[in-house]
């Protein structure tokens, strides 16, 4: 039951839900009374007489900020009147320090006792203890000062810390079936209570108000000292919740964070980006506290949620799916999906790092091929504890282990009915990223190799759809585009090998089948259109060869996506689209100097790729060099292929700082022609500098978007 449903159930008179509400806050208000002073046995008393109270009066609170507060009112009125029977030297707890320090607080006085004691013990803020004890923030702030220089002492933090412990150790005495006696019998007890009051009773009663008036009665002063102290401990608990949160996922996960050394051997993992995150955060905080500026927590609170919320590992981003699923809803499920993937990546890769530490314990009990963790699961006792974590928790993800024909094994995307739940949860246009993860389920580049003929033609239907319904173009989507383009390219049409010819020199039957099959899946495919010209040529020479299959390139697929995706599909041909290399410029000449110069005014003013289409690699270079002169980051950023840089935009420009180009030393700025890296064409760029060629740069081709990218930053044009 969710806690704002509690509160509605407690409100209308539902005992179940008053009980429930007891068991949350009666061992907090059994506390109270005891840091007030009470002995435990009173202790008890008072909360079963503060939540008898407050039963009764219900119906008179309308939220659950009123109620709370009413609590402890409630128990701040009844330890007025138990104060004459606290037995002053009665021992609590166990240890001597953790007493001493009780008995310094029970002494203090009322008025900066009870501030100090629900701020330190029960972590309400100032807001909250000026409307318990009807004052305000300011009065709360003077009196919690008070007590912390009443309580001088150098340990102070660390000995109310280890006293909190002591506390939350004590037995209780709360009796819940007290609450709910007999009213009538209860009244009937009241009424002859009253009857034997006495004039010393009397006395004892109006002293007990004057108690009350004078705890509640504090002075409004500003404490500027304590508003620091109070930020600078909130600011501490959030760097201890954080860390406790985050040991926590890892936990769960079977795992622990990589710090130091691991994390340098880990590279990028979960929960990386959200550190960073944080330590932006806390690092801004700082930076207000050491300028006296106060803290909005409220605000905190919401940037530290919103950090938290994206540490959620796929099972539970699974389980949320599952009960809310996103079918109709485009934009939830491209951003789902997009983050599952991210997130199975990375909890994947923290597995096979983990494991590999551990190889030699589990590596002879393997066998090649998919593994089944519940059949190692029953021989767990024979592996370390680490590894027993990692077994019992990696099936939770979804994720299986894999070993290869080298006795090395890899964290596995497993397709089960957890998948096919995943797939019927999203709108259909976004279910080929379902397909890539399931079929590229180790997270590596795959030739198709290891998937039959009928799997290779149905993945790549399947992934097309999506590519040409998603605008977005982001990282997940260049993924899964690589991956298609590989698929058709070396698993459905290359025959290097000759396994898709048989004896006599002809496609084999059941690729002219699979070939004619995606010839004619429809007129706006991408993959249809390449393939009918194919397709056609190969029947007019009897399956024997296709002058368009010689000359298609790597990299006409990826045109034929984005021409398909403009509508623009009919201007597709089998001609090189990549420019030619091998020009020069000379790096005072005019011209040059004003297209690089537009060139960048027309790309900086919006960021927009297709700017440089067109654009010939030196140009691109220049406009590059000529960001950096305009101390222009967020353009440089921009410029660089994203697989090549490993920082964030906004990271890229807080660690930006100016580069010492001299551009002037250079006389030539030249392409050195056109090579591959991974099958994508790479521009070297140098500069001649008495006629000798120097390397500076590369730029890389991005088949996405047909323009040419930073690869590596300029290094050598730099003033020593």
């Amino acid at each position: 039951m969710k806690e704002f449903e509690l509160m509605q159930k407690v409100r209308a008179g539902e005992r179940e839900a008053f009980e429930k509400w007891m068991d949350i806050y009666s061992g907090d208000i059994e506390r109270f009374a005891v840091q007030f002073g009470c002995s435990l046995k009173q202790a008890g008393e008072v909360a079963e007489k503060t939540f008898r109270k407050l039963h009764i009066q219900l119906e008179s609170f309308d939220n659950e900020a009123s109620l709370v507060c009413a609590l402890y009112k409630n128990v701040l009125n009844s330890l007025a009147f138990a104060q004459r029977e606290i037995q002053e030297n009665e021992s609590i707890l166990a240890f001597k320090e953790d007493q001493e320090l009780h008995d310094q607080i029970v002494k203090l006085e009322m008025r900066i006792k009870v501030p100090f004691i629900l701020s330190e013990f029960h972590k309400l803020d100032e807001l909250e203890i000026a409307a318990i004890m009807d004052t305000s923030p300011e009065g709360v702030q003077q009196a919690i000062t008070a007590a912390h220089n009443q309580l001088e002492d150098a340990q102070l933090e660390k000995r109310l810390e280890f006293l909190d412990k002591s506390y939350l150790r004590m037995r209780t005495s709360f009796r819940k079936e007290m609450v709910f006696q007999d009213l009538v019998k209860s009244s009937t007890e009241v009424r002859s209570d009253k009857k034997s009051i006495t004039k010393k009773a009397l006395f004892l009663w109006i002293g007990g108000v004057l108690l009350l008036v004078i705890l509640f009665t504090i002075s409004v002063v500003t404490s500027e000292e304590y508003k620091k102290s109070s930020d600078e401990k909130y600011l501490a608990h959030l760097n201890t919740s954080f860390e406790n949160e985050m040991a926590t996922k890892y936990m769960e996960l079977g795992l622990v964070e990589p710090k130091g050394e691991m994390e340098v051997s880990y590279g990028d993992t979960y929960g990386q980006d959200e550190r960073q995150q944080f330590e932006q955060l806390t690092k801004k905080l700082q930076k207000q506290l050491t300028n006296n500026e106060k803290i909005n927590r409220e605000n905190v609170q919401e940037q530290y949620e919103e950090i938290m919320g994206n540490l959620e590992y796929p099972s539970e981003m699974i389980a949320k799916l599952l009960k809310n699923p996103l079918t109709d809803d485009r934009a939830a499920s491209e951003a789902f999906i997009k983050a599952y993937i991210n997130k199975v990546n990375w909890v994947s890769d923290l597995y096979r790092f983990a494991l590999f530490e551990h190889r030699e314990v589990i590596t002879e009990k393997l066998e090649y091929g998919t593994i089944d963790i519940e059949k190692l699961l029953l021989e767990k006792n024979t592996y370390p504890e680490e590894v027993r974590e990692i077994l019992e928790a990696i099936g939770d993800q979804n994720i299986g282990l894999f070993n290869d024909s080298g006795n090395k094994f890899f964290p596995i995307y497993v397709n089960n009915e957890v998948s096919l739940a995943i797939r019927d949860s999203i709108h259909e246009d976004f279910r080929g990223y379902m397909t890539f993860l399931e079929s590229n389920s180790m997270n590596y580049w795959v030739d198709g190799s290891e998937f039959s003929l009928e799997e290779t033609l149905n993945y790549i239907i399947e992934l097309e759809n999506t590519l040409l319904v998603d605008q977005q173009e982001d990282i997940s989507y260049q993924n899964v585009l690589g991956f298609y383009n590989n698929l058709f390219y070396e698993g459905f049409i290359r025959n290097e090998d000759g396994r898709l010819t048989g004896s006599d020199g002809k496609l084999r039957k059941e690729y002219r089948s699979a070939w004619e099959k995606l010839a004619n899946i429809g007129v706006n495919s991408p993959s249809a259109h390449i393939m009918q010209q194919i397709v056609k040529e190969m029947e007019e020479s009897d399956w024997e060869k296709s002058d368009s299959l010689e000359r298609l390139e790597y990299h006409h697929l990826y045109e034929a996506v984005g021409l398909a995706k403009r509508g623009d599909l009919h201007l597709f041909t089998f001609e090189s689209v990549i420019p030619e290399s091998g020009s020069e410029v000379a790096i005072n000449d005019p011209e040059y100097i004003q297209e690089v110069e537009t060139t960048y005014l027309k790309f900086s003013s919006g960021h927009q790729l297709s700017t440089l289409a067109g654009v010939e690699p030196l140009v691109v270079f220049g406009v590059y060099l000529y960001a950096n002169e305009q101390e222009d980051p967020k353009t440089m950023w921009h410029l660089t292929n994203y697989e090549s840089i490993s920082l964030t935009e906004e990271e890229f420009i807080t660690n930006w700082k100016k580069q010492k180009y001299d551009i002037g030393q250079a006389d030539t700025l030249y392409e050195m022609g056109t090579n591959t890296l991974n099958d994508v064409p790479i521009v070297p760029i140098s500069y001649t500098k008495g006629g000798d060629p120097i390397y500076d740069g590369w730029l890389i081709w991005d088949e996405g978007v047909e323009i040419w990218l930073i690869e590596t930053a300029p290094k050598a044009i730099v003033e020593q």
